[in-house]
């Protein structure tokens, strides 16, 4: 009988790295501390740091980390040179995240924006991946090693923000303004459709969310790391009878 490996998607929001677990094999668990009434697995309404610190973790074979990236984000530069120098209060939970996952023990992969302090990131863009029409750079820091895919990244000519997309297809997905071409019944689909098919969120939550290709791609690198630990664990486990 198959095994199923189970996930804990901190910081989920509306699912996005979670279709991307759920694709690779996994079982999916989110935890946000704000509702998510369209995350399509199992969810906890809880603040991500203190679920990690007050629950029994043993069910668990990996743990995925989406900190919040505002503290990061080109928007901060760009919204403070439109405000006055003001952007707001935006916590850095990376540091924090990663000193408790360590502790644990257990595979992690931690994602966040280009231009975050993630340790030995590896970067994954949308060029690299079929049917994917935004680029949308991330960074993954993991304690296994992950592998970047065989396609490298094409620079496309993606129009800027709200501008519609361009003669490849390629359209930047981000703000809440108007998008020049389309109306706003149409946003949201053509939206869903660059990310790679995601069809069960708002407009808000598809600007935020991670194309489920990049979790997809790096979750059936996570189940090989535990299916290669299992079999040592074995190993070792035969060599003292």
């Amino acid at each position: 009988m198959k095994k199923t490996y189970k996930i804990l998607d901190l910081f989920c929001k509306a699912g996005g790295a979670g279709e991307g677990y759920h694709r690779a094999g996994f079982e999916v668990v989110g935890v946000d501390i704000f509702p998510q009434p369209n995350y399509p697995y199992t969810f906890f309404q809880s603040d991500a740091i203190e679920f990690l610190k007050t629950n029994d973790l043993s069910e668990f074979d990996a743990i995925h980390a989406s900190p919040p990236c505002q503290a990061h984000t080109k928007a901060q530069a760009l919204s403070k040179g439109r405000n006055n120098g003001k952007y707001g209060e935006h916590p850095d939970f990376i540091p924090q995240t990663r000193e408790i996952l360590k502790k644990i023990g257990k595979p992690y992969i931690i994602e966040n924006v280009d231009g975050a302090p993630l340790v030995n990131p590896i970067a994954l863009y949308g060029s690299q991946f079929k049917n994917l029409y935004t680029q949308r750079k991330r960074l993954f820091e993991s304690n296994i090693e992950l592998r970047t895919p065989d396609v490298p990244m094409v620079q496309k000519k993606t129009p800027t923000a709200g501008n519609g997309f361009g003669e490849d297809g390629f359209i930047a997905i981000c703000g809440s303004g108007g998008v020049r071409g389309m109306n706003s019944r149409q946003i949201p689909l053509y939206w869903g459709f660059a990310l790679g098919g995601i069809d069960w969120m708002t407009r808000a939550e598809l600007a935020e969310a991670i194309p489920p290709a990049y979790t997809e791609f790096l979750g059936k690198q996570l189940i090989a790391y535990i299916k290669g630990q299992e079999v040592a664990g074995h190993g070792k486990d035969n060599e003292r009878r």
